[in-house]
């Protein structure tokens, strides 16, 4: 009897067609790039241990860009980069819109010092860097 179940399991599994993992999302052409910070609200001061919920404004320069809640967040001493990370789909047509759209960030006040949040603001003529800069100190 054992025999017949494993051969019936062996002629389901066989009977079943194989299918592909491919699907037409694999033609999907995006890319990902840094979005600018219109504003960023924080604190006028920090208490040492606290944690906070930092609220920023970012712009999306058309309706081929989508936010998903990502941005890169690096330390340099006491200063915080923060880069917003859009979603850029290609091979649609995008209407020019303008749209913002808020996130935000949680800081655990760890370090005595004041914090200097750096948000990025796209890049100058020049091709560097732009960032909104906001110190807020610890008490």
């Amino acid at each position: 009897m054992k025999n017949f179940k494993y051969l019936l399991i062996m002629i389901v599994a066989l009977a079943i067609p194989v299918s592909s993992c491919s699907s037409d999302d694999d033609d999907h052409d995006y890319h990902l790039e840094y979005v600018n910070v219109i504003s960023a609200e924080l604190p006028d001061e920090f208490n040492h241990g606290s944690t906070y919920q930092i609220k920023v404004i970012i712009e999306l320069p058309n309706s081929c860009y989508f936010y998903y809640d990502q941005y890169d967040y690096f330390h340099e001493g006491t200063t915080r980069l923060i880069y917003p990370i859009g979603h850029v789909d290609h091979g649609n047509s995008c209407t020019q819109i303008i749209t913002e759209t808020t996130f935000s960030i949680p800081v655990k006040v760890l370090q005595d010092e004041p914090y200097i949040f750096k948000f990025y603001q796209g890049k100058d003529d020049d091709g560097e860097a732009k960032f909104l800069t906001i110190e807020v100190p610890v008490i």
